[in-house]
């Protein structure tokens, strides 16, 4: 069994792993590196792939070349695990597979890539479903809790033992969309045997376990109720993907202001989510593109009247919040108005920076800033430890972080009895290790 570790192991994001046996390998996941994506403006779909992998914003896969690559399997719909899928999927040519979210986002990136043709390429699974790849890959997509609908751990059967990817995942016991994670099959998982977990650890750091998607609820609820006490403009952002944060948004609001969602991300996301029944806009005009945003923006008389729920919780330079800062639109911010950050800030200088810049000018325009009201989809530190022991791997890797989380991550592993070096490994891109 060999492994290979093409992106994601020097940086959060970037996410591809594949795996090798007799001869065949499957793909995991095929992201893009968000900050060096959102720095190249519009231009990533008519970029050449051999300058964006040069500049990171693709995963290097020549590692992989010759391969006989038998699939690719997707564990959820974010960008830094399906975007890349446009630029590097056409040439294995094989079957790739998600979960009814995740493929849904997969169609709309090829057809906006125009890569219609790959479509033809997508299969659609159930968690609790088994495929049959080859004669050495069997997988199956269990269910877990993340900060996107469909999210999953994948357990890839193989002759020389299980691997467990448990790429982006939250142990949320209450969550407001969806099932809980499957802890059953997980536990028999660990009981029957893996050989070796793949495993995030962007929040490795941090000494807790997750709150559950039902405390960032009530935060929204209350963010929104004591905003419309003072009959204020009131923008509130967050993450476009988080379907069940942008369901409790519209059932907190009730009716009582007009809602307003606004940016491309935002209509790509949510209307993927319409199409399967998971979350109901009825009454929400939805709007994607520039010219339609404008609009709908200068159409605002009486900003007291409507909720504005807007892409840019990261400070991304084109998005609608940040537009909106910069006075791009008729419609502008006053003293008083507030603006609802239903996010954190993902840990790299870019999103930092950018935050710094958009907080900065809507303060200096007297908006009232509220940060954080919200909890992460990523699993903390004692939630790795209760994964590690449901799953008792003999090998662990971890990834989706640079080389300090990964080390936090092995210095967890090594609390648990893993030695790193042995049992516990810390990769890098383009390199690939064989376990025995």
């Amino acid at each position: 069994m060999r492994f290979y570790a093409v992106g994601g192991y020097n940086e959060v994001g970037k996410n591809m792993s594949a795996l090798e046996v007799n001869g065949e390998t499957v793909i995991v996941d095929m992201g893009t590196h968000m900050d060096k994506l959102i720095a190249m403006s519009d231009d990533y779909e008519t970029s050449d792939t051999g300058e964006l992998t040069s500049n990171g914003v693709l995963p290097d896969d020549k590692l992989l070349n010759g391969k006989n690559v038998k699939a690719i399997i997707i564990s959820h719909g974010h960008l830094d695990h399906v975007n890349a899928i446009p630029k590097l999927a056409e040439k294995y040519n094989c079957p790739i597979f998600g979960t009814p979210y995740t493929i849904e986002i997969i169609k709309r990136i090829l057809q906006n890539h125009k890569k219609k043709k790959l479509i033809k390429n997508l299969y659609v699974m159930n968690c609790g479903d088994t495929a049959e790849i080859s004669k050495n890959f069997q997988f199956e997509f269990v269910n877990t809790t993340h900060s996107i609908p469909h999210s999953t751990l994948i357990a890839l059967y193989t002759p020389e033992g299980t691997v467990a990817f448990a790429y982006d995942y939250k142990l949320d016991n209450t969550p407001t969309l969806g099932e809980k994670p499957n802890y059953a099959k997980i536990k028999k998982l660990g009981k029957n045997g893996i050989k070796l977990l793949i495993c995030e650890c962007v929040r490795v750091r941090d000494e807790m376990r997750t709150p559950s998607e039902q405390i960032a609820k009530i935060m929204v609820h209350d963010a929104l109720e004591r905003a419309y006490e003072d009959s204020s403009a009131v923008i509130i952002t967050t993450f476009a993907s988080q379907i069940a944060r942008l369901k409790g948004i519209i059932e907190s609001n009730n009716g009582r202001r007009k809602i307003l969602m606004l940016g491309r991300s935002m209509e790509n996301y949510i209307s993927a989510a319409e199409s399967l029944g998971l979350i109901d806009t009825t009454g929400v005009e939805l709007y994607g593109r520039g010219k339609t945003v404008r609009g709908a923006l200068s159409g605002i008389k009486n900003p007291e009247e409507y909720l504005i729920v807007c892409t840019g919780n990261q400070g991304e330079p084109n998005s609608v919040l940040a537009r909106i800062s910069r006075k791009e639109y008729k419609f502008s911010l006053k003293k008083e108005d507030q603006v609802i950050f239903s996010s954190e800030i993902i840990p790299t200088p870019v999103n930092r920076a950018n935050r710094y810049v958009v907080e900065s000018t809507l303060k200096d325009q007297g908006a009232r800033i509220l940060s954080d009201v919200h909890v992460s989809g990523h699993a903390m530190r004692e939630d790795h430890r209760d994964l590690l022991k449901m799953l008792s791997p003999q090998y662990v890797i971890p990834c989706h972080g640079e080389t300090e989380r990964l080390a936090s991550y092995a210095s967890l592993a090594t609390e648990e009895g893993y030695v790193i070096g042995g049992t516990v490994r810390i990769m890098q891109n383009g390199r690939y290790v064989d376990l025995k």
